[in-house]
């Protein structure tokens, strides 16, 4: 049984509740469109058991929508955070988002998680120097030492979908989000994902972000969150 949550459009997420104006980038969404479209070629034409051959990490997960992309980007430049997690690199697809949004900013990191040990081979190098990848462990593992030292302020939840491994990855990360941080969550359709981020941040307003993305998006923003900008 679905949890009811708000639905919300991005319009209205930055408007009313992250006082932001929304900022789109047709050149940022672009500068990765390539890596999507492969994707998408490799999983119409090949057979499952080749794909896996060309890459053992492919089978895990998909890139995510374009919906879903212009979102995280414009959030990203609306909150301008210092410090951005990612759980879930993949091939790198929605990290170059993140990472393009800090360039046209200028400003702040993506730190990006993920267990298999070629993720995020696809970012474009010239997004790299916005990119910290923390490869070969489960995020739960790897994600304690960076905290030691930073504080993000924007997180986005894409590795495990489920209520147990989502929680998990919340209790690593919530003592250690910024004041005003917020967080995204991939595959919101997933019942566990949601009732994950509703008993994982309490004290969190939890939304849906309506969109395209059949997988959907969920944001959880904290109490007095607070534009840099």
């Amino acid at each position: 049984m679905a949890v009811p949550v708000p639905e919300l459009s991005l319009e209205a997420v930055l408007e009313l509740h992250l006082r932001a104006p929304l900022l789109e980038s047709d050149a940022a969404l672009a500068a990765v469109a390539d890596t999507r479209d492969r994707e998408q070629r490799l999983r119409r034409f090949l057979p499952p058991q080749i794909v896996r051959r060309l890459d053992r990490g492919f089978a895990r997960s998909y890139t995510v929508h374009p919906s879903t992309a212009r979102a995280l980007y414009a959030i990203a430049r609306a909150l301008r955070p210092a410090v951005t997690f990612e759980t879930g690199t993949y091939w790198g697809y929605s990290t170059a988002i993140l990472a393009a949004a800090a360039r046209d900013e200028q400003f702040g990191v993506v730190h990006t998680f993920d267990l298999y040990p070629h993720a995020g081979k696809h970012i474009p190098p010239s997004l790299m120097p916005w990119v910290r990848l923390h490869r070969g462990q489960a995020a739960t593992d790897s994600m304690p030492a960076v905290l030691h030292t930073v504080r993000p302020s924007l997180f986005f939840q894409d590795s495990v979908h489920d209520y147990q491994g989502v929680l998990a990855e919340l209790r690593v990360v919530q003592p250690c989000l910024a004041s005003g941080a917020v967080v995204l969550f991939h595959d919101f359709v997933v019942d566990g994902v949601l009732q994950a981020a509703i008993d994982g941040l309490p004290e969190f307003f939890v939304a849906r972000i309506a969109g395209d993305d059949p997988q959907q998006l969920g944001i959880a923003i904290a109490p007095g969150a607070r534009l840099t900008r």
